[in-house]
């Protein structure tokens, strides 16, 4: 299936059941926290997130967090080593990468560089109503790191967080850390939060993406060709984003840095 991202074509492939489709609205069922901001309509924003001095502590503290998995794993890094130049180190061997993602995959809150109620107040700002991390379906208050090298699948699928019952209700955050450009950043489709199920064509569970395997849900084809784009938060901003969207599926085109991200989710208090 080809698609779009920033106008240029980009072939994707998909193997897995499909799920039967139905003109159901997921989110019509469920807590729309974009709604009533500015932005609901595309379900996604683009805003400045804390300081400047705040930010730096973040980023910082998140990229001591990646030199530490590499160190666990076997691979000893500088405490000042830039973290973008994380596929220098892994290359290829793709089983110390899951390895080092074994430790980015889930922290507590309690691991954040700063506390987690100035992210809270902050998103809670731009819902324009109260939400905090902790997930009412789960329990589960956390974050990850997502680790993009150039050129290889370590990114998602195209999904919906959504097509896991856990995930509804809530909103995301991606924050750049390190190698997020208009080449590797998030990329998302916009509006698709109130796309009908019909519309697209996704896996029953589990997927194959250009060889690997991954056990969410993913996107196998679309009524219409797909126009993706990548919102490119800078390094003070934040990309807020409903997990309604389909989001994921593009390859980090950096030619030599790896994209490291923040995300959380939040649900309304």
């Amino acid at each position: 299936m080809p698609i779009r991202i920033q106008q240029q074509t980009v072939d994707y492939q998909i193997e897995g059941i499909s799920h039967p489709a139905d003109d159901r609205v997921l989110l019509a069922d469920d807590t729309d926290l974009t709604a009533g901001q500015p932005w609901s309509a595309a379900g996604y924003v683009v805003a400045p997130l804390l300081t400047a001095a705040e930010n730096a502590t973040l980023r910082e503290g998140l990229a001591e967090k990646v030199r530490a998995a590499l160190r666990v794993v076997g691979c000893h890094v500088a405490t000042d080593w830039p973290v973008a130049q994380y596929h220098q180190v892994i290359g290829d061997d793709q089983a110390r990468h899951l390895a080092v993602v074994q430790h980015t995959k889930e922290y507590p809150l309690e691991a954040l560089p700063l506390p987690v109620a100035l992210l809270e107040a902050r998103v809670s700002a731009l819902c324009g109503r109260a939400v905090r991390v902790h997930n009412p379906h789960t329990g589960y208050e956390g974050f990850h790191l997502r680790l993009a090298r150039p050129g290889r699948t370590d990114n998602n699928p195209l999904h919906r967080d959504v097509w896991l019952d856990r995930l509804r209700d809530g909103i995301n955050i991606y924050f750049p850390v390190a190698g997020s450009t208009s080449d590797s950043s998030l990329t998302l489709v916009p509006g698709s939060h109130w796309w009908p199920e019909s519309r697209t064509e996704r896996t029953a569970g589990g997927a194959v993406y250009n060889g690997t395997t991954y056990s969410v849900p993913a996107l196998k084809d679309a009524v219409e060709p797909l126009e993706l784009v990548r919102p490119n938060p800078g390094p003070d901003e934040v990309l807020l984003f409903s997990p309604y969207l389909l989001h994921g599926g593009a390859l980090n085109l950096n030619a030599d840095a790896t994209r490291i991200s923040l995300e959380m989710r939040f649900w309304a208090v």
